[in-house]
């Protein structure tokens, strides 16, 4: 009942919030509007406006990742709300609405996928992701199935690199920080007639760290993470382009230190790396009725633990073709995608899809359709193949009640295939025998949401409820106890519920008021309503209550000042005791980070030097992200930048 309550409190919070800006709107009518509708996306695989979506968008623009205190893609998302595992330096995973990415290092074997640029990463680790070049983030909470194929149950993260335009200019960055932290990194930017391009690249290492109640945590550090992302393109006629794009991570000697209460001072992760290359043609023609696309992309993911015994890497390789017509009234776009991976086993997976968006109601209504069908197969070491068909529809709407304010639903399936190992497994190891089930179903989610937003002038607002029901979830079980020596195979089981309410808020008081600054609080949050195991009833592990971020962003351009202090929030949540301590729950916490940047000097001629200092932990929170693996204890970081 209290629950009940609760969430109509938000609700009707929300929408007095919604309410008063509306009802102040003619106050500021004489500031510059920046809506909703002017935020262009890529969650239907071509751009589009985002108040054209029917499901719950988050983006993470330029300026968000400029004014953070992250090192790598999963700090980001921490400061926005969502829940990260992280395994020190080593495998940083994320929840989407009860649904993660993995932590082996395969985006095929975990339920969120990451994208750069549209294309699958072929990594399921956030921290090997680059955000020295990037435009933005666009995170959909939800299944994007339909649109980017497997495994994206639980929603899509697509990391859009920047494209080089007007003068070219090169940034030099130098960072010290706490751990014996250090990190040269180079970015730029420009185009050239035609030409464009952006590139980044750096080189960090740390040492071990120390946790807030002053505990060295051995065997934390890494001897180095290098990170390169460039990318390059020749637009040879208007709305022509072809650009190619390379993106890699290694990562070498990285501690592996197990729970700290068995602090493991020699394990490594020896090598850890991730490449892709990425060719795509983008072409439209002049009176822009047919948009197109046409790309092949190849790449190589790896993380061995142990050099005597390399691991073998996992090659990706894959195209994509789609062409969009766009009448006035309706817009199809269609296409096919290839995705082909090989380590010891082999997925192969050809896919069809087609997406409609139709505007009705001089553009106030917009509804939307896709559909899509995979054709996979996959194929073991050993030999053996199955070969299998799977379609997944979604629908949704938004209607547009006033400039700024619509309200949204939307229907999406998502599904995630069996894996080789899974279907063809067979390992003897004496004491037990572990074999795979060929006649395994695809796991499968579907997922209801219904949303409103107001976005205008300086306020930006959003609150959506979801409900997903998931479905023929695969795992080990052991068919007869009896039988010696034990036998374990995979069965597909009934899933899980999981609904809950998301919802945020940010306004810029400065703006209002027609100040010459930003003053801007906000927050974002998720809050559970059900989460629970729909074979025992349970609630289930892993999966905070509470997820929230909020904070103030303050700024003088004038003075070339910025800085942002964020807080993440996240409850109690239900664990394995795989530590045996006896506890059944990880602690909830808050942790605090401060960002101040200032801009020096700017010199027309020479460039502009800027200083920024970042405060990660600022009250020194004794917490951890994973049960046994403390986080570090207050951590300081200074750089230096010189831009020209």
């Amino acid at each position: 009942m209290k629950k009940h309550c609760l969430v109509r409190f938000i609700v009707v919070l929300f929408m007095a919030l919604a309410s008063s800006a509306w009802a102040g709107e003619d106050q500021m009518a004489g500031i510059d509007a920046h809506t909703l509708g002017e935020v262009v996306v890529t969650a239907g695989r071509i751009e589009e406006k985002r108040e054209d979506v029917t499901t719950n968008i988050t983006v993470v623009s330029e300026d968000d990742i400029q004014q953070s205190s992250a090192h790598d893609l999963g700090d980001l998302l921490a400061e926005q709300g969502f829940m990260i595992r992280e395994y020190p330096n080593s495998i940083v995973a994320v929840d989407i609405r009860g649904f993660k990415t993995d932590i082996y290092d395969s985006d095929l074997e975990g339920y969120v996928v990451i994208l750069i640029d549209g294309v699958r990463s072929g990594t399921g680790l956030l921290n090997k992701i680059n955000i020295d070049n990037v435009e933005r983030v666009e995170i959909i909470r939800g299944p994007g199935s339909v649109q980017y194929g497997a495994s994206a149950m639980g929603g899509v993260i697509n990391v859009i690199t920047k494209k080089g335009k007007g003068k070219p200019s090169i940034s030099l960055v130098e960072t010290l920080g706490s751990w014996d932290f250090q990190k040269t990194a180079v970015t730029g930017s420009g185009k050239i007639q035609d030409f464009d391009f952006s590139f980044s690249g750096s080189k960090e290492s740390q040492g071990d760290y120390s946790t807030a109640g002053g505990q060295t945590y051995y065997n934390t550090g890494f001897d180095y993470k290098n990170r390169l992302s460039a990318g390059a393109g020749w637009t040879f006629a208007p709305e022509n382009r072809i650009g190619l794009t390379y993106t890699a991570y290694e990562a070498k000697n990285v501690g592996n230190p197990s729970y700290l209460s068995k602090n493991d001072k020699t394990s490594k992760v020896k090598t850890s790396t991730n490449s892709k290359v990425d060719l795509v043609y983008d072409g439209q023609t002049a009176d822009g009725f047919l948009d197109w696309s046409l790309r092949y992309f190849n790449g190589e993911n790896k993380r061995n633990s142990d050099s005597a015994n390399k691991a073998p890497k996992d090659e990706q390789q894959g195209g994509q073709a789609q062409v969009t017509a766009d009448w006035q009234f309706i817009r199809l776009t269609t296409g096919v995608d290839w995705t082909h991976y090989e380590k010891s086993n082999i997925y192969d997976d050809k896919a069809a899809f087609l997406l409609s968006k139709t505007k009705l109601l001089n553009d106030r209504l917009v509804l939307s359709a896709g559909v899509r069908r995979d054709d996979y197969t996959m194929e073991s070491s050993t030999g053996k193949s199955q070969d299998n068909t799977n379609w997944i529809p979604s629908v949704g709407a938004a209607y547009k009640i006033i400039p700024g304010l619509s309200v949204r639903g939307n229907y999406a399936e998502g599904f995630k295939v069996p894996t080789p190992d899974q279907l063809f497994r067979y390992n003897n190891y004496g004491s037990a025998i572990l074999e795979g089930n060929p006649n395994l179903q695809p796991e499968k989610s579907k997922t209801y949401e219904f949303g409103m937003d107001y976005n205008k002038g300086a306020v930006s607002s959003g609150l959506t409820y979801f409900d997903t029901a998931f479905e023929d979830k695969i795992e080990y079980y052991i068919p007869d106890p009896s039988l010696v020596p034990t036998y374990w195979s995979y069965r597909n089981i009934p899933g899980a519920s999981i609904s809950g309410i998301e919802g945020s808020l940010r306004f810029d008081i400065g703006r209002m008021f027609g100040w010459n600054l930003e003053l801007a609080p906000y927050t974002s949050l998720t809050y559970l309503t059900e989460y629970k195991d729909d074979r025992t009833g349970a609630k289930l592990y892993y999966n905070p209550e509470w997820k929230a971020s909020y904070g103030l962003r303050f700024g003088m351009k004038d003075l070339g000042l910025v800085s942002k202090l964020n807080f993440a929030y996240f409850s109690d949540q239900l664990i394995d005791d795989y530590e045996k301590t006896g506890r059944k729950t990880l602690d909830g916490y808050t942790v605090a980070d401060l960002t101040i940047s200032k801009t020096l000097f700017s010199m027309k001629e020479y460039g502009d030097v800027s200083i920024k200092a970042d405060i990660r932990n600022l009250f020194n929170k004794d917490y951890a992200v994973v049960q046994g693996y403390p986080s570090p204890g207050r951590s300081f970081y200074f750089s230096l930048e010189y831009t020209f």
